[in-house]
């Protein structure tokens, strides 16, 4: 009789360990990567500005951990900014972060030198291509754009146009993961002089900048003459004389202390014909 008893007693308490056990795997979290519908650009998300998870924290960033998302370049705008539609079927606009490229079709800025460049990379790479995104820790700007790590074929393209001299590094906190491998990326194409950093003075902390530049002796300049499209004489910072001819890089920018019918006029008057 003891025996039996002990038997049933010994059947009670394995049934009632394995119900513990089931009960602690049914509260164990899912895996947050197995189903695009959890992450943050879901189509039905009620709050746009919910963030990714903090990552940007660690000293180092575990690429195994960053979730990326599938989508086609739809659109190219600019240098840094295209619309990409998501496996959800849903269009969004992202802008790249951590990079800027100069305008090239900013409301009232001109068109910036090297910006043009950007765009027709930027179109060359990855317009009509799939490609992946990164989202950092804020997913959105103040204008609902997606801010976004942005790669083709495997390669960072943010860190493509750093490499080219198209970018300079624009840092807004929080989304900072990168920051440093991008500074010691441009800090290479800076030294090489590439692009954006071939123009003295033009990259700033806060854009980028053309010079306002003047003649010393504006009642000597001749800005009346009688002829279509005329070539442009401009003094620049260091006092240099240079020339711009339609079609130039900078012809449309320039603002100019003399105009000239022919590039030999221009060279008359001390002129020098602009590099680009």
């Amino acid at each position: 009789m003891k025996k039996i008893i002990l038997v049933f007693l010994t059947f009670f308490l394995l049934a009632g360990c394995a119900e513990e056990n089931t009960s602690r795997d049914s509260t164990t979290k899912p895996d947050q990567n197995s189903d695009i519908g959890t992450t943050a650009i879901e189509e039905d998300q009620q709050n746009p500005s919910q963030e990714a998870p903090e990552s940007a924290e660690n000293d180092s960033v575990d690429n195994s951990q960053v979730n990326r998302f599938n989508g086609n370049v739809m659109n190219v705008v600019d240098g840094d900014t295209m619309d990409i539609q998501f496996e959800n079927g849903k269009e969004e606009r992202v802008r790249l972060v951590l990079v800027d490229t100069p305008e090239t079709k900013h409301p009232t800025k001109p068109v910036q030198p090297f910006g043009p460049e950007a765009s027709a990379f930027t179109k060359e790479m990855l317009a009509g291509k799939n490609v992946q995104v990164e989202l950092d820790v804020q997913e959105r700007d103040q204008y609902g754009r997606i801010l976004a790590y942005v790669y083709i074929d495997g390669k960072m393209f943010n860190e493509l146009l750093l490499e080219k001299g198209l970018a300079r590094v624009a840092v807004f906190p929080p989304n900072t993961r990168y920051v440093d491998e991008f500074y010691a990326i441009q800090k290479k194409a800076q030294e090489a002089k590439l692009g954006i950093w071939s123009i003295e003075d033009y990259v700033t902390d806060n854009g980028y900048i053309i010079q306002e530049e003047t003649g010393e002796n504006q009642s000597s300049t001749n800005t009346n003459i009688d002829c279509q499209n005329p070539i442009k004489g401009n003094i620049n910072s260091k006092n240099e004389k240079i020339y711009h001819v339609p079609g130039g890089q900078y012809y449309d920018i320039t603002k100019a202390e003399e105009l000239f019918c022919t590039e030999q006029e221009a060279v008359n008057a001390g002129y020098r014909k602009s590099q680009r």
